[in-house]
């Protein structure tokens, strides 16, 4: 307080440079702490000026943390389920680098699912037509043991990846299915 007051005892010429080395040192610890989140995660410069907007206006008290709660609830918002927090109070660069950490999992799990919803074309799509209509799926259906299934629900299930209106559909209308399925059922686990 002492300091404070101090301050304002001082000329207004140097009140001015005062005020605006302390206004840049501030610009300079969140300079600081966003330029060693881009090097040590694969957020990118503007994810990471977006998520400290955020962080800001969660931050109520502006002490550059947010409580457990708030960091779990921002991190939900931003898409990333299951974060947890072992501390009570949470810093600016520890929230970043768990986003970058969340976003790096979340990129390698996508490009799992694509590699295996690729293979798992590859297996329907014999002889590489590159489509799979449901006569493919019922001789894949019935070679792994589901001969029980009618027609009509491979065909429904043919449909439902189909991105189209019949009932052939590609490696890019299985991926989609495939993410679209697992993003349901890991909110529906979530809750």
């Amino acid at each position: 307080m002492w300091a404070f007051y101090e301050v304002w005892n001082f000329p207004k010429f140097i009140k001015n440079k005062i005020l605006t080395l302390k206004i840049s040192n501030m610009e300079t610890v969140e300079d600081t702490i966003i330029a060693s989140v881009l090097g040590r995660t694969n957020l990118t410069d503007d994810e990471i000026h977006i998520i400290v907007r955020i962080f800001k206006y969660y931050d109520t008290d502006s002490d550059g943390h947010l409580t457990r709660d708030e960091a779990t609830l921002m991190m939900n918002e931003l898409g990333y389920v299951g974060a947890y927090w072992q501390v009570k109070r949470i810093p600016m660069e520890d929230f970043l680098l768990a986003c970058g950490k969340q976003k790096k999992e979340m990129l390698e799990e996508r490009e799992e699912n694509e590699a295996n919803a690729l293979h798992s074309f590859r297996i329907l799509d014999i002889p590489n037509t590159g489509t799979v209509n449901q006569y493919k799926l019922k001789t894949f259906l019935n070679d792994i043991d589901f001969e029980d299934l009618e027609d009509e629900t491979i065909e429904r299930l043919s449909e439902l990846i189909s991105s189209g209106d019949g009932t052939e559909f590609s490696g890019d209308d299985l991926y989609c299915y495939i993410v679209n399925n697992l993003v349901s059922e890991r909110s529906e686990r979530s809750f």
